[in-house]
């Protein structure tokens, strides 16, 4: 999403630095907030199993995974804003410009963005689909949520796996 932005050879001509710097923390931090929920979801469920009897199956399974991304999603999302709002609180021009520079320079961070700019798609529109179907009983909104969540969090695998191709010695 940051590599949309314009991006200069020298960081101290980087504009929309603030736009840049706020957009990869918040897509950074609902990553994170969406793959929380995505360990939550069956945690949750283990014990409302132990308490209340509830089978633990995929039609149980998904409907919870969908919801606990869904919020992390947008509990990530707040966090980053404020996250970044209170990091760079009282900071510089330069500095900002700095970051957000260094951000669009470092390939794996645009190669993620790319990324999870297609599976959120991906997973949001899955969502509709299994909503529309009758499959998950959930409404359109937290369907297509929970999924776009399912999707962004998918980017923290590749970000592993990109990250071991990587450090594979030659």
């Amino acid at each position: 999403m940051t590599s949309f932005y314009p991006h200069t050879t020298y960081a101290e001509d980087q504009p929309q630095a603030h736009q840049i710097l706020y957009l990869h923390v918040i897509r950074a931090a609902s990553m994170m907030g969406s793959a929380i929920g995505l360990l939550t979801a069956p945690a949750s469920l283990a014990v409302s199993r132990y308490r209340h009897g509830t089978p633990f199956t995929s039609s149980t399974l998904i409907p919870q995974l969908l919801r606990h991304s869904g919020r992390g999603l947008i509990i990530g999302s707040f966090a980053g804003g404020l996250m970044t709002w209170g990091r760079m609180l009282g900071r510089e021009e330069i500095e900002w410009q700095d970051r957000s520079w260094r951000l669009q320079e470092n390939k794996g961070q645009v190669d993620t963005d790319k990324w999870i700019m297609g599976t959120s798609v991906a997973g949001a529109a899955a969502g509709l689909l299994a909503t529309r179907r009758g499959a998950v009983p959930l409404g359109s909104g937290q369907a297509v949520l929970g999924g776009a969540g399912v999707g962004t969090a998918s980017g923290v695998g590749y970000m592993i796996a990109s990250f071991a191709r990587e450090q594979k010695p030659a």
